[in-house]
């Protein structure tokens, strides 16, 4: 269990925000990519074999991507929808956030893609989250349970969700149950009926929330039984749910008196910019298909008596990674990754940033496949090109907006990945 390590890590990010993180409805800070973020951005990129035991997230990814252009967020989590949560500026809400979860994917170019081959046995050691928790009500025991699930590296996998009973809709207390579902959709967009088959092979672990906890909490547990075991080509799903002590039922969390029969608590999470979405993420290998990760469910449902449409997503889910809640996860394992770059190519790539005219030069004559895609795993640029040693050679991007990209080289001793930037 790394908890002290990952502690020095959320002091670096968050100590700014402290005890007013709770009492914020909308927390906004600046963030500035710190040089262990651009080292560990680089470090995921090289091949390194052997035994590996790290903490796996992508927040650093996020501050090299998106530098200072990420604002902080606290979202407080209730297990109903009619829970009324009275924010510090005096305005009221219902509480339509009932969880969050993630789906990780060791195959992803901006996780562990360098670290772990697809055959390779990953095991889940160790499970994080950062929020913030108010005691307002010292008798009641609260808890945190992650569920944490693996499945197939496709979009027939299990996702984390939130299902709804039979005939809930607007107005109705849904009485939400955190399970794991499929990505495909098979509900009703008139009842509001979330549907879709749940994941088997579960594993749930329960932390006791205590006054050590208040304020900015990184609430961490171990795996039991020596851990979850998986492959480098599978998924893992994570599920966080808060479980209150006492009864959510037309409850009030008042944050101006500090009241209420429940103590909040509240999960952290990056946005990019100012953008209003549902505040999740999805970290998936960028050749995914998938167009509607983002927001694959109906869009017309109220819940409680929230007065706006698509006031709340079930899977709070962003296929472009730009809503991160902070989760990170400790694994360890035995990477098989044999490819020493001593023994590639060298590639050159630059400028970088550019106008959107990129040169790229290898020190070897050889055929190579070169793909771009965006943060969105959209293939933008696809070619076959014959490289002649010391010769550069052209792509042009330029009719593409500002913003950040991954180049690939894969062929005949070469096989890189680049970040590169158009402004």
């Amino acid at each position: 269990m790394k908890k002290v390590l990952l502690l020095a890590a959320v002091a670096l990010g968050l100590s700014a925000v402290g005890q007013d993180a709770m009492n914020s409805r909308l927390l906004q800070t600046e963030i500035t990519p710190t040089s262990a973020a651009k080292e560990k951005v680089e470090d995921i990129l090289i091949k390194r074999g052997g035994a590996l035991d790290a903490n796996y997230d992508y927040t650093d990814f996020l501050y090299q991507f998106y530098s200072s252009d990420l604002t902080l967020g606290a979202i407080t989590t209730t297990p109903d929808s009619s829970t009324v949560i009275i924010y510090s500026d005096g305005t009221p809400g219902y509480s339509y956030n009932h969880a969050v979860g993630a789906v990780y994917d060791f195959n992803y170019y901006g996780w562990g893609a360098n670290e772990f081959n697809e055959t390779d046995q990953v095991t889940i050691d160790s499970l994080f989250v950062v929020g913030g928790y108010d005691i307002f009500n010292s008798s009641d025991t609260d808890k945190i349970r992650f569920t944490i699930f693996k499945g197939a590296n496709d979009f027939a996998a299990p996702f984390s969700g939130v299902q709804y009973n039979a005939g809930t809709f607007a107005a109705l207390d849904p009485a939400a149950q955190a399970t794991m579902k499929t990505m495909d959709y098979a509900g009703s967009t008139s009842d509001g009926n979330q549907g879709g088959p749940t994941a088997s092979n579960t594993l749930t672990i329960d932390y006791t929330l205590s006054a050590a906890d208040t304020s900015v909490a990184v609430v961490g547990v171990e795996v039991p039984n020596g851990g979850l075991t998986m492959n480098g080509n599978e998924l893992l799903g994570i599920f966080i749910e808060y479980l209150p002590g006492g009864n959510t039922t037309s409850d009030t969390i008042n944050y101006q008196t500090a009241s209420g029969d429940i103590n909040p608590f509240a999960f952290y999470y990056y946005r990019e910019g100012n953008t209003s979405a549902p505040q999740g993420y999805f970290i998936q290998d960028y050749d995914s298909t998938s167009t509607n990760c983002s927001n694959f469910l109906f869009n017309t449902t109220r819940y409680a008596a929230h007065p706006t449409a698509s006031a709340w997503r079930n899977d709070q889910t962003s296929v472009n990674s730009l809503y991160s809640h902070l989760i990170w996860v400790a694994a360890s394992g035995t990477s098989t990754m044999t490819v020493q770059d001593a023994d590639l190519s060298t590639v050159s790539v630059f400028p970088n940033p550019s106008n959107g005219v990129v040169n790229v030069e290898l020190n070897a004559t050889t055929s190579a496949a070169i793909t771009v895609v965006d943060v969105l795993g959209q293939v933008i640029y696809s070619s076959n090109t014959s490289f002649v040693a010391g010769q550069r050679q052209m792509i042009d991007l330029s009719s593409n907006a500002k913003g950040m990209y991954i180049l690939s080289i894969e062929g005949e001793g070469v096989n890189t990945v680049e970040r590169i930037t158009i402004k």
